[in-house]
């Protein structure tokens, strides 16, 4: 057996047969070294040693300091960065270019006690030598200090250089005194650039939308800065690319036609206040900075134009569709939204009764109007040969402003015409279709809750009464809702499941099954299990409804709530089902397919099914497993 002598004889028989480097004949050089303010140092030089494939760099505490016991001192964190020095090669005779002499040394100083060349010193290795190189004075460094030595180094080297100094310093590296700044029209001879929209959402973010032609390559940096001194993430990485054939035509020879011109990025700056300036800092690969200044929008609470601007260059069928959704549409979309509720604050509600007030009511049914409100005849005609509604709050809750001078005067006329009583809840905006609805509730008196369109009929009286007799022996009930059809007789609802869209980054769609089918072809049964139920006739009480917070409002223009709420339900226990047997009508326009025409709104939808998707993908697999 051998012993640990012999191990450690034979280790250094082999050190002492291994070549030794001859370092002392490194020829070093210190050109500067430099505070980078309080928290970070930088060492400049170069290091001549042509007889050696490699060396390494480590700069640490200098033992023999009096003081050094008394330094606490950690490792220094640092990183080096090699680059190209022509003029060691010239003052050397040296006539291969490709090798990198020249050295910086940026490193973390995170001490109480000022950087100093007699505590400080940095170490030159190569295999099992050392050569120590004494420092110079550590001075607070300026633009000319920190590139004055890089004329020769590679465009990629300086690249580096900034980045490291970025990921160390912070955005505060394109501060530093005595950068050399080019003006507009200087960086306009190498690249051509234009921002078509910039939208500044306070609080929130900015979105930017425009165009970069740069075929060569020159930036090595974009940067968006706000009045406070933030800045954007580098959005030459940061940002969604695509073909702008318009740009490529107006410089002939500029660019390839494959180059991708087009450019739109979501900000996120939470601390950008209303008016703020903003500023585009432009940083060369040369380490030359160029600032202009940005003129934006400020949005408001009418966010229609801004949605449009958002998603107008959005392409759903890009491969990257997921990706650009998360990062700029999905985000720059919440925030207009979302600064849109903040704005209006708590609705200003109007409340109209018409005909006499149900006293003791069964139920309650909320109705959104929207677009238009001669649907509200149509149900009270059918409404008025039922006995249910004699015990019936029915509740309308008009979404539209536009049509308010013109719908009261319709409910007065309609009142005198026909005896069902009802209410029209106003809340003075467009508050969307979860709105509305979640609206209506807060004025609804009994716990029975049905949501209905205004475009829904009931095919015979009595429906309201069978429908709750059923929904009582039906087990862990979340919603139940009845079977649907056009009024060409086929399927319209027969209950909500979801399908995967690869051509849309695999998002979940809402599937309706059976929809289009004869009736009399249908597979219909008396009670159906479903993992959702549609939302334009849906029963359920108004204490579950109230306990998972009703309606999802981010939801943008009415789409998906349905089936979110269904989800939010599923996910604690409940179940939907829908009753074969009773049958209403539907008079939504059957031919209406919405992923046909993909403009704006189609893109709206699909920024729902993105929120949907990521909100329940998990849950939607096993549900369809």
């Amino acid at each position: 057996m051998i012993t640990a002598q012999e191990i450690l004889n034979k280790l250094n028989k082999k050190k002492s047969n291994l070549p030794v480097s001859n370092i002392k004949n490194i020829q070093v050089w210190i050109d500067s070294c430099g505070k980078l303010g309080n928290r970070h140092i930088i060492i400049q030089g170069w290091a001549f040693h042509p007889d050696i494939e490699d060396i390494s760099f480590d700069i640490t505490f200098n033992e023999e300091h009096e003081e050094f016991e008394n330094l606490n001192c950690q490792n220094i964190e640092f990183e080096v960065i090699r680059s190209t020095r022509l003029d060691v090669n010239k003052h050397f005779s040296y006539s291969d270019n490709r090798k990198r002499w020249g050295f910086a040394i940026v490193a973390n100083w995170s001490f109480e006690f000022e950087p100093s060349p007699d505590k400080l010193k940095v170490v030159i290795y190569s295999d099992d030598s050392n050569k120590t190189v004494p420092l110079l004075p550590f001075v607070p460094i300026a633009g000319e200090t920190l590139f004055g030595h890089c004329i020769t180094w590679r465009s990629e080297e300086r690249l580096k250089l900034m980045s490291v100094l970025h990921s160390m310093v912070g955005d505060k590296v394109f501060e530093l005194p005595g950068l050399k700044v080019a003006d507009a029209h200087v960086l306009r001879e190498r690249i051509e650039w234009n921002l078509d929209n910039v939208l500044a959402i306070p609080g929130h973010g900015v979105f930017i939308s425009g165009w970069l032609l740069d075929p060569e390559q020159t930036l090595a940096g974009i940067f968006v800065r706000s009045q406070d001194a933030s800045y954007s993430e580098n959005l030459v990485f940061k940002s969604a690319r695509y073909p702008r054939q318009d740009v490529i035509d107006a410089f002939p020879g500029k660019a390839q036609s494959s180059y991708q011109a087009g450019l739109f990025a979501w900000i996120e700056m939470p601390h950008l206040i209303e008016h703020s300036s903003l500023e585009m800092v432009f940083v060369t690969k040369l380490g030359v900075i160029t600032i202009i200044k940005i003129k934006q929008s400020n949005v408001r609470d009418d966010i229609t134009l801004p949605s449009q601007q958002v998603l107008v260059n959005f392409h759903v069928g890009r491969p990257d569709y997921q990706e650009v959704m998360t990062t700029h549409i999905g985000p720059a979309l919440t925030a207009l939204w979302d600064n849109r509720k903040q704005l209006l604050g708590t609705p200003m509600v109007e409340v109209h009764q018409f005909g006499k007030t149900i006293t003791n009511p069964k139920r309650s049914i909320i109705v959104p109007l929207y677009g238009r409100y001669d649907f509200l005849l149509h149900q009270v005609v059918q409404f008025t040969k039922d006995p249910d509604f004699d015990k019936t709050e029915l509740i309308y809750v008009l979404d539209d402003p536009k049509l308010y001078s013109q719908f009261i005067p319709f409910c007065h006329d309609t009142s005198k015409l026909f005896p069902v009583s009802f209410k029209v809840i106003y809340g003075g905006r467009n508050l969307g279709y979860a709105g509305a609805n979640n609206l209506g509730t807060q004025y609804a008196t009994t716990d029975q809750l049905v949501l209905l369109n205004s475009d829904i009929i009931p095919s015979q009286p009595g429906w309201l009464s069978r429908i709750e007799n059923a929904q009582h022996k039906l087990k862990d009930l979340g919603v139940v809702a009845p079977k649907l059809v056009f009024d060409d007789g086929s399927i319209q609802h027969l209950g909500m499941s979801f399908v995967k869209a690869p051509e849309f980054g695999d998002l979940w769609l809402n599937q309706h099954p059976g929809k289009g089918t004869p009736e009399w072809l249908a597979d219909v049964k008396t009670e159906m299990e479903s993992p959702a139920v549609t939302g334009a006739c849906m029963f359920i009480s108004k204490s579950l409804y109230l306990k998972v917070g009703g309606l999802d409002e981010t939801y943008v223009l009415g789409d998906f709530e349905d089936s979110d709420l269904c989800l939010k339900l599923r996910s604690m226990g409940y179940k939907h089902y829908v009753l074969g047997n009773e049958k209403l009508y539907h008079l939504e326009r059957q031919s209406q397919d919405l992923f046909e025409n993909r403009d704006w709104k189609f893109k709206i939808t699909l920024y729902n099914a993105w929120q949907h998707t990521q909100r329940w993908g998990k849950l939607i697999e096993e549900l369809v497993a």
